[in-house]
C-alpha cells in the first residue's frame, strides 16, 4: 500500500477500492490496518481519528471533527502500554507513538459498544543520542578522526527519514550542520531496518579550523550533536514550543594535542539547570598526557513550553548555546 500524501479523517474512495488500486489517503491505509489486525484476533484494536503536529493541537474543550485529520490504530495493552500504529508513515518504528501526533489528543472509536474516548498523546521515555569522537589535532589546523553516532528512538526514525529520503550526501551535509569546513570521508549505516536496534553512524572525518593565528590553533569540540545554532532568538513568540518528545544528547571527545602545543585556555566544567530544572546541560573539560577530553551531557525533561514559559527558556538556550560554542585554544610552546 502506497500513500497518496492526503491527509482526512475519512475516506474518499473507500477501503475496498482503496485495496484494489494499492494506495490511498491516510484514513484509508490505517483502516485496511485495523482490517488486518481484527482478522487476526489482536486483542483490542480501536480506529482513532487524530490531528498531525501541522494540523495543530485538538481543543479538548471542544473536539469537533475538523480539528481532526488523518485516522490511526490504537492499540492499549495495558494501563502503561499502548500502541499508536501509522501505517501511512514508513519509518515509524512499531514500538515508538508517531512523532507528529505527540503532545495532543486522539479521539478512539469502539464501534462495538458505540462509545468513544479521548485520548492523551504523549511519549513518557526518552529519545537518545549519543555521540563519541575520538581526533587528532595536527599543527597545520586541520583534525582527522572518527566519529560514532548512536542514534535510539525518535532520533533513529528522524535519521533514517532523512537519510531514506534526501540520500547519502543530504544525510552529511545534515550531520555536519553545513559546514563547508567538516569533510566526511568515509560513513557507515548499521541498523536502518532493525527496529529494536539503535541507528549507528560510523564517520571518518577531516576538519580544516578556520581558526589558526601564528602560534594559536582555536577550536570548537561541539561536533556531530546538531545543536551549534540557537533556534530561539527571537524575543517574543506567539506560539507553544513543542519538542515533541523528551531527548537527551550525550558528546564524549577525545583530542589529541599535536607536538609542541599546550593547551592555553579551556573551557570550565560546569552545570546549568533551567529554574524549573526540565532541561539540564553539563560540561566536563579536561587535560592530561596531550589529550584533551571533553563531555558534554544535555538533558531535556519536559516536551512542551506555553508561552508565558518562553522568556526562560530563552535566556536558558543563550546562556546554553555559548558554551557549546565556547572554543578551546592551543598555544605554541
Amino acid at each position: 500500500m502506497k500513500w497518496n500524501d492526503v491527509d482526512v479523517w475519512y475516506t474518499n474512495d473507500g477501503v475496498s477500492k482503496a485495496w484494489q488500486k494499492k494506495t490511498g489517503n491516510s484514513t484509508e491505509i490505517n483502516l485496511i490496518l485495523y482490517r488486518l489486525l481484527k482478522l487476526a484476533e489482536v486483542g483490542n484494536v480501536y480506529p482513532m481519528i487524530v490531528s498531525t503536529r501541522s494540523n495543530g493541537r485538538v481543543n479538548i474543550a471542544f473536539p469537533w471533527l475538523r480539528q481532526f485529520n488523518r485516522t490511526v490504530v490504537y492499540i492499549p495493552v495495558d494501563s502503561t502500554r499502548k500502541y499508536i500504529l501509522d501505517a501511512s508513515n514508513k519509518y515509524q518504528l512499531y514500538n515508538s507513538i508517531p512523532d507528529n501526533l505527540l503532545n495532543s489528543y486522539g479521539l478512539s472509536l469502539n464501534k462495538d459498544n458505540k462509545t468513544y474516548n479521548l485520548i492523551n498523546i504523549s511519549c513518557p521515555n526518552t529519545s537518545r543520542k549519543n555521540i563519541f569522537i575520538t581526533a587528532d589535532i595536527k599543527p597545520d589546523g586541520k583534525i582527522n578522526g572518527n566519529a560514532k553516532i548512536y542514534d535510539f528512538d525518535y532520533h533513529k526514525m528522524n535519521s533514517v527519514r532523512l537519510y531514506k529520503t534526501e540520500g547519502e550526501e543530504k544525510f552529511k551535509e545534515w550531520l555536519t550542520e553545513k559546514d563547508n569546513s567538516i569533510k566526511i570521508k568515509n560513513m557507515k549505516i548499521e541498523g536502518v531496518d532493525v527496529d529494536s536496534l539503535p541507528l549507528q553512524e560510523l564517520l571518518d572525518f577531516e576538519m580544516e579550523l578556520k581558526g589558526v593565528d601564528g602560534d594559536y590553533i582555536y577550536f570548537n569540540p561541539n561536533l556531530f550533536t546538531s545543536l551549534r545554532t540557537n533556534p530561539f532568538l527571537t524575543e517574543n513568540r506567539s506560539t507553544v514550543v513543542d519538542f515533541g518528545h523528551k531527548k537527551k544528547y550525550t558528546l564524549t571527545a577525545s583530542y589529541g594535542i599535536p607536538p609542541n602545543y599546550l593547551a592555553d585556555a579551556l573551557p570550565k566544567s560546569l552545570n546549568l539547570v533551567m529554574p524549573d530544572k526540565s532541561i539540564s546541560f553539563q560540561r566536563i573539560v579536561s587535560n592530561s598526557e596531550g589529550q584533551i577530553i571533553v563531555r558534554y551531557v544535555i538533558d531535556f525533561k519536559k516536551a512542551l513550553y506555553v508561552q508565558d514559559e518562553y522568556p526562560l527558556l530563552r535566556q536558558f538556550y543563550k546562556q546554553m548555546f555559548e558554551m557549546l560554542n565556547e572554543q578551546i585554544v592551543l598555544k605554541k610552546s
